[in-house]
């Protein structure tokens, strides 16, 4: 430990990362790999040391400079998320695999556990969400909640015992530098604000998509509904390329002139149905992959995954690594994802790039907000369970995550479910900040560049500019320095 330095632990963690990178490319590609996470973090054992751990403190409280004070805070979080990946990856392991191994049966069709989302999404027949629904209580109680559950319980433990936090909660404001207790008022002054307006639009939307009274809804039935069907005509699969292309050229990110962003939306059956953009090299080497499902959902979830590469791939190359690979929080590369996502509420580039006519533009803009306004709610609802529950130590306890996610969404969640809903890191206080802020860079854009920003290079080159600076800064401060506002909460009127 006598040549320890800030520089090698970093150079270490930045190693782990592109590996563990370059597995998760390889997994939602359905391609076998050699190697597990296990064998992955084993290789770079620098990071996973208790003695690094004691070294990274030191030069925290102690620092020579400001920046190296930063530098060493996030490698150190850096290494504490290692440790709890590492002492929670043969668990994850043997969940993967079950989940990717498990059927769930209803009315004689077998569908793959990995799929039960995209399935839901699609499936009209409100008898079978029901059944679904049943076969999944199952399946989560029996085998998945179990391993779940164990995970939680050594990442508290090794937020309490090993780091030192009072809980896991605790860890999470300490990394994102954010005090918890200022968000809940926050977002519990905006579900009572919005209550009202979100059920107004709300009701008629669900008791017409799904031909039911909204009361008692189940969870299961709130996925079909989020999927908008009713326009995917205009998105067929063969069109997804051209389309993104046409997007991304607009704001200078030519696909066909960039070989370090690889979009891969191909369609073969050992490709995982998750979608995700991988950074293996921040920037130089960058992953969208999907497997479309055909319909507007493709697009929404193209969009967003494009946001990511946007940002990853514009990010200076000269940044340290902590600011290109670290990050106290998601919130600002969320943000970018979302700010392109919300074309879909763009009523020029609905019918300029995605080809709708005014009214039926005018109609997707209307649902899409409404969902967009659910999903918020859904997303404070989450934080606001996850918060109670490790702020309480009843990690066992769903009541939290079913009452809070109730009383956001009106949709009934079901106790068995809690645990596969949960996100590590707080990552919905993170999408929480990026809907804010994704709004306000929305509005800059705009009122600078018109509501073509979209198509126009100048935007393009602002949006580089935040990007450049990678991960540097938190999205509150990045909104402050490039469009002079606050972060707040977008506002939602009634139509």
């Amino acid at each position: 430990m006598s040549q320890l330095t800030l520089q090698t632990v970093i150079e270490d963690v930045d190693a782990v990362h592109r590996e563990l990178a370059k597995l998760t490319v390889d997994q939602l590609l359905g391609a076998p790999s050699a190697l597990t996470t296990t064998d992955i973090l084993e290789s770079h054992p620098v990071p996973l040391r208790p003695k690094t751990l004691t070294y990274l403190r030191k030069l925290t409280n102690s620092p020579q400079t400001l920046e190296q004070a930063e530098s060493a805070g996030r490698a150190l979080f850096a290494c504490m998320d290692l440790m709890i990946e590492e002492s929670t990856a043969s668990i994850g392991d043997m969940l993967r695999f079950y989940i990717q191994h498990g059927r769930m049966h209803v009315q004689g069709e077998k569908i793959p556990a990995a799929e039960v989302v995209p399935w839901l999404q699609a499936q009209t027949d409100f008898q079978k969400r029901e059944e679904m629904q049943n076969e999944n209580r199952i399946f989560f109680k029996g085998i998945i909640n179990p391993m779940l559950l164990a995970m939680l319980e050594l990442t508290v433990k090794a937020a309490k015992e090993r780091f030192g936090f009072e809980n896991y909660a605790r860890y999470a404001e300490a990394k994102k530098e954010l005090s918890f207790d200022e968000h809940v008022k926050q977002f519990e002054k905006f579900l009572a604000d919005t209550r009202s307006l979100y059920f107004q639009k709300m009701t008629p939307w669900v008791e017409r998509k799904i031909g039911r009274p909204f009361r008692n809804l189940s969870r299961y039935h709130a996925l079909y509904l989020m999927r908008i069907r009713r326009f995917d005509g205009y998105f067929p699969v063969e069109r997804l390329s051209e389309l993104m292309k046409q997007t991304f050229r607009g704001v200078g990110l030519d696909l066909d002139s960039r070989p370090d962003v690889t979009m891969d939306i191909a369609d073969y059956p050992s490709k995982s149905p998750e979608a995700m953009c991988v950074g293996v090299e921040v920037p130089g080497e960058v992953y969208v992959i999907m497997k479309p499902v055909g319909g507007l959902i493709d697009v929404e979830t193209l969009l967003h995954e494009m946001g990511h590469a946007f940002f990853l791939s514009h990010m200076n190359a000269e940044l340290p690594a902590e600011y290109r690979r670290m990050r106290r929080s998601s919130a600002l590369d969320e943000c970018f994802a979302f700010l392109f996502m919300n074309l879909l509420e763009n009523h020029s580039w609905l019918v300029d790039v995605a080809g709708l006519d005014s009214e039926k533009a005018d109609e997707l803009s209307d649902v899409f907000g409404t969902k967009k306004l659910c999903l918020i709610r859904r997303y404070m609802g989450k934080f606001l369970a996850e918060k109670e529950l490790h702020e309480t130590g009843e990690i066992k306890n769903s009541e939290y995550y079913c009452r809070h996610m109730a009383e956001a969404t009106g949709f009934i969640y079901e106790p068995e479910g809690y645990l596969v809903d949960m996100e590590s890191d707080f990552y919905a206080l993170d999408y929480l900040a990026a809907w804010a802020g994704a709004d306000i860079l929305r509005k800059f854009l705009e009122l600078r560049f018109g509501d073509t920003w979209y198509a126009r290079k100048e935007a393009g080159e602002f949006l580089k500019s935040i990007a450049a600076q990678g991960r540097k800064y938190p999205l509150r401060q990045v909104i402050s320095k490039f469009c002079g506002e606050e972060l707040k909460m977008p506002e939602f009127r009634a139509a």
